[in-house]
């Protein structure tokens, strides 16, 4: 069975305070939480900050909760891997396994280089990087982000998997189950309609299908992953707060919707 980690991108509307309480509550001991923004303009996710870093810290330790991965470090051509410091510091305080990188800048060798940087910051805190990539960034498919990482050769990099993108971008399962296992570090579950609402980015931000609801292949995508790759449950659900679901009701239902679909995906006997 895949390590689960609860990602707050799922409760829009609780801060990380309260996260690792909703965790424990849904029978989860993970949880991955943003601590600096995607973008200057998209400072749009409660994060956490050194300031809240005693109290988060207390509340992981009361309710046994740990921290899986943090977000999101986007490499841009103005990046200046030294302006992560106190990110990425806050993030060895608080025990993170690994953080999320996205690249934002079209040259290549610029960004290759900025991000085997950002895994040697990494790797001295002891936290491993994994490159996410999407539509909404310069490495926009699963192929590119393979690529990329291969010219890198970095052995603190890898790559981080969400269904959503995968799909999305053109990708199938068939060319994740291509991909070197050995370059997959980390993977999200979701689910969603094979056709893309007219909204992407709402749709990665705001409202996402629970596994098992949607019709992504979710069987065959965890079948192609790594045996026990880390796996966040990445599901924002707006309309759920909208009818009145509190993130604790939301979160126990985003669990079991997805250990329903990872019971049914594991081979027999397994």
């Amino acid at each position: 069975m895949f390590p689960l980690a609860l990602h707050q991108l799922c409760l829009r509307d609780t801060g990380p305070l309260d996260l690792p309480g909703i965790a424990r509550g849904a029978g989860l001991d993970r949880v991955s939480v943003f601590v600096i923004p995607p973008a200057p303009n998209l400072d749009i996710f409660p994060r956490l900050t050194a300031q809240d870093l005693a109290a988060f810290r207390t509340t992981c330790a009361a309710h046994a909760v740990t921290v899986h991965n943090i977000e999101v470090f986007s490499i841009t051509p103005e990046t200046e891997v030294a302006e992560f410091t106190p990110a990425l510091d806050l993030g060895a305080e608080i025990g993170a396994q690994r953080l999320t990188a996205l690249v934002q800048d079209p040259e290549a060798g610029r960004a290759g280089a900025r991000l085997a940087e950002l895994a040697d910051a990494a790797a001295a805190r002891g936290m491993a990087v994994s490159l996410e990539f999407m539509k909404f960034s310069q490495c926009r498919s699963i192929g590119a982000g393979e690529e990329l990482l291969r010219a890198i050769g970095h052995e603190n990099l890898s790559l981080l998997v969400d269904p959503l993108h995968l799909f999305r971008t053109g990708g199938t399962v068939a060319d994740l189950a291509a991909t070197d296992p050995a370059l997959i570090g980390a993977a999200q579950l979701c689910d969603g309609p094979l056709t893309a609402p007219e909204s992407p980015f709402a749709e990665a931000v705001e409202d996402r299908g629970l596994p098992g609801e949607g019709a992504f292949p979710l069987a065959a995508f965890l079948a192609a992953l790594p045996p026990k790759v880390p796996l966040d449950l990445e599901v924002p659900m707006q309309r759920l707060a909208r009818a009145g679901l509190s993130p604790g009701e939301r979160a126990e239902r985003l669990v079991a919707a997805s250990r329903a679909v990872l019971e049914a995906a594991a081979p027999a006997g397994a």
